[in-house]
């Protein structure tokens, strides 16, 4: 079969692998689309402390179910469009035996720790297997990875019917939870982001958009909320301006969810935190309930979630793909379609 092959630092290979063969309670799985995440352009930026050479990437991806080997999943059948939750973890550690093995103290990912999606075919255990509803493409069925993110942040909140939500960064992850805490409840939904293209989607969305660069941002939160702040407020940018800013956009009492993981250290404002006695609670991928309730958000979701789609691309020109995704101002998810 064909895979994408990270070579090295800036380097990566269209090449002949052999097919997986699959085991007791796996599956496997012909990959029909992949989106590139920013995991992915962190490995071949050689920024990735576990991704070796030689490494297939890729874990946001739907397909068709080709073979299965289980005496549980007999909800399953070969022809079912497909998606799989890609963690990997190793059930003997505190964080897997008390029921939340998605945090797991050694917590692997497939398209890192195992070979990925960017391939013709991927097996993956066959409890990780979701299937997905006529109603779902199978195009858009491979964002159901990213949503649940969106869907677990949301969650964990506290978040409820009439609350005013704020989320800093409009890139993939920010658009989806500001999009599933409209659909959960929340009254107003604000978010902030720079770029053109992501600020009219946001906005074709019925999202509520303050760009900071022609707006002071806390200023224009306090604004709408008449000097309250927001219930809540999810950072998913990571930038050093956004964490900062983020307990001041947050009212007495109020809730700061940190989804975004920036890779340095980030200053932090204490004070604001600590004065209007905010509570924080770091989100971290989801559980296998939160992709079973992805699922039935894009399912049933009002917003037209193709516009989140983009620059489909063949296995065999990975390079240009990679490079569309570190660069593209106008397109949110980079997809490989793999039977191009």
């Amino acid at each position: 079969m064909e895979a994408l092959i990270y070579k090295g630092k800036d380097a990566v290979a269209c090449e002949e692998v052999a097919v997986p063969v699959i085991g007791k309670e796996e599956a496997l799985i012909q990959v029909r689309y992949a989106g590139i995440c920013g995991s992915d352009l962190s490995i071949v930026d050689g920024k990735h402390p576990r991704a070796k050479p030689g490494l297939i990437m890729g874990h946001e991806f739907s397909g068709t179910l080709t073979e299965i080997r289980s005496e549980s999943r007999n909800d399953l059948h070969v022809g079912d469009t497909v998606v799989a939750e890609p963690l990997i973890s190793c059930g003997t550690c505190f964080a897997c035996l008390s029921g939340s093995a998605y945090v797991c103290q050694s917590l692997g990912l497939f398209g890192i720790d195992q070979p990925g999606a960017f391939a013709n075919y991927i097996k993956v255990p066959a409890q990780k297997v979701f299937k997905v509803p006529d109603t779902i493409s199978p195009q858009l069925a491979a964002i159901v990875e990213p949503t649940a993110v969106a869907v677990h942040a949301v969650r964990l909140s506290s978040l409820k019917i009439s609350d005013t939500v704020c989320v800093l960064g409009g890139g993939p992850i920010g658009l989806l939870i500001a999009l599933v805490a409209k659909q959960a409840g929340a009254q107003r939904v604000m978010i902030s982001e720079i770029q053109p293209f992501r600020i009219a989607l946001a906005q074709g969305f019925g999202l509520e958009v303050i760009n900071p660069t022609q707006e002071d941002m806390e200023q224009e939160v306090l604004h709408r909320t008449n000097g309250r702040g927001a219930d809540i407020v999810f950072e998913a940018a990571g930038s050093e301006q956004t964490v900062a800013m983020a307990p001041k956009l947050c009212r007495v009492h109020g809730e700061l969810m940190m989804v975004a993981m920036p890779k340095v250290l980030r200053p932090f404002d204490i004070i604001a935190f600590s004065f209007k006695e905010v509570v924080m609670k770091g989100v971290r991928v989801y559980a296998p309930f939160d992709f079973e309730r992805a699922i039935h958000f894009i399912a049933e979701s009002p917003y037209d979630l193709t516009k989140l789609l983009g620059g489909f691309y063949p296995l065999s020109q990975g390079v240009q793909a990679f490079e569309e995704a570190r660069n593209a101002k106008e397109i949110m998810r980079v997809i490989f379609d793999i039977q191009q």
